[in-house]
């Protein structure tokens, strides 16, 4: 029951501060409230038994399931009305704002302006300057709009500042929907229409003053450098934001568009841009200091994988060695041991070490595509490095096989089907004649999608 669920992932302090919640009269009037709750947790209780529980609320009372289902609804709202107190009473800014439209109702002017001020201040003295920010900005803009006008139509109000602040709040809401959904479209292979993004960019490229506005700037050049992906200068712009707004947006908000900057350098690198390999390893390690890339102690299999490419790519052995070690308990448990082997069999690989690779390598299944496809691709340069041809044969038949079923590899199937393409072609490398094998190489450097030029 979702009751229990949500009970159970309160913290001992929350879970107190509950019970004093619904202990005031101002919230709850219900003695058999209090008492179910004061016997969940004295008891820690998970699979409650109803009529064991009914028994100690309502000793002289037959069960009755509706009343025991009525009972626990209710508790389960007064929960959801302290979570949302709680909440509320964490943040300065809701709470000032909130207050201000109590005395608005009341028709207090002095202390709604008092409270508008304070709410103002507040505003202007913390760091963020994020979406939210915005939507607050607009949203006390409106509520002083409003005051005045039920004040007096004749007096002077503040549209335009509403106007500017919807805007700005617009602008940069609908630039972040369009960079999170051209990011799905190229990695997911999802289609989405949002709507003004042509409109809104010619305003910016029309009306620079916009880009002064951290969260329109920094979303303006993710989408630019996503939608635009061979031209550097946005991306180059979008670093600068990064390094200059990062005290100004919300650590959701900051992870967000650090994986749009390290997709960007990921999806170069695959298009054999070999200089984004530092760039992508830097954006991860900045990401990994601000402790961007776990969610409640998981860290995704790409990021774990692509960090161990990156830093053997730059011949970071011993980071690569420590980093596998360490955050391998922070990974799904479900894939844990596949990546824990890939990333060893890829690092012993690129140490020159493939006696040590190819039984971890031997160990990875194919529960997860990328995964797979990563370990077979390793095992194919081993066999073909150590003149192995007839399981390197095999393995390029099984690989080519295995492609042709995969329906969810979006931009970089094609990558995985030009290594497996060159690899036969360099088989026949012996028999070509020096036009031959100079044409193949300039077939090699001049294919966009395929990150194995180098070798």
């Amino acid at each position: 029951m979702k009751l229990f669920k949500m009970l159970h992932l309160l913290e001992e302090k929350e879970k107190k501060m509950f019970s004093s919640f619904i202990n005031a009269s101002v919230f709850n009037q219900r003695k058999d409230v209090v008492l179910l709750l004061d016997h969940l947790i004295l008891n820690n209780i998970h699979r409650p038994n109803p009529e064991i529980l009914w028994n100690q609320i309502y000793s002289n009372e037959k069960f009755s399931a509706s009343k025991w289902h009525l009972l626990t609804s209710r508790l389960f709202k007064l929960l959801e009305d302290f979570l949302a107190h709680n909440q509320l009473r964490k943040d300065a800014i809701s709470k000032s704002f909130y207050l201000a439209k109590a005395y608005r109702n009341l028709g207090e002017k002095k202390s709604f302006e008092k409270t508008i001020r304070a709410n103002q201040k507040l505003l202007k003295k913390q760091n963020l300057r994020d979406i939210n920010y915005l939507q607050r900005m607009h949203d006390l803009a409106y509520e002083k709009y409003d005051f005045i006008l039920s004040v007096s139509r004749k007096e002077k109000s503040n549209l335009q500042e509403v106007s500017d602040n919807l805007d700005a709040y617009f602008m940069a809401t609908k630039l972040r929907q369009a960079c999170y959904a051209l990011s799905r479209s190229i990695i997911q292979q999802e289609d989405y229409e949002i709507n003004f993004i042509t409109d809104i960019l010619k305003l910016i490229e029309e009306n620079s003053h916009f880009l002064e506005i951290p969260a329109i700037a920094i979303y303006y050049n993710c989408y630019r450098s996503i939608s635009e992906h061979d031209n550097e200068k946005y991306f180059i712009e979008l670093r600068k934001n990064i390094d200059e707004f990062l005290p100004h947006f919300s650590s959701t908000e900051m992870r967000d568009i650090y994986t749009i900057a390290i997709n960007y350098s990921i999806r170069q690198i695959n298009t054999g841009a070999d200089h984004y390999i530092r760039e992508a390893f830097e954006l991860y390690l900045l990401s990994l200091k601000q402790g961007f890339l776990t969610d409640k102690g998981i860290m995704q299999n790409s990021t774990y994988t692509n960090l161990v490419s990156l830093a053997c790519n730059l011949k970071r052995f011993d980071w690569a060695k420590d980093f596998i070690e360490k955050y391998r308990s922070n990974l799904s448990p479900i894939k844990q041991t596949a990546l824990y082997h890939y990333t060893l069999g890829k690092l012993y690989y690129e140490q020159g070490l493939p006696d040590q690779s190819l039984p971890n390598l031997a160990l990875v299944d194919g529960k997860d595509s990328f995964i797979f496809l990563g370990a077979r691709i390793l095992q194919m340069k081993i066999y073909f490095e150590q003149k192995e041809f007839d399981p390197l044969e095999s393995l390029l038949e099984s690989l080519r096989v295995y492609l042709q079923r995969s329906k969810n590899l979006a931009y970089r199937k094609a990558h995985y089907t030009n290594t497996i393409s060159f690899t036969r072609q360099l088989l026949l490398v012996p028999k070509m004649t020096k036009a031959e094998k100079e044409e193949l190489r300039e077939k090699i450097l001049q294919t966009e999608v395929f990150g194995e030029k180098e070798w």
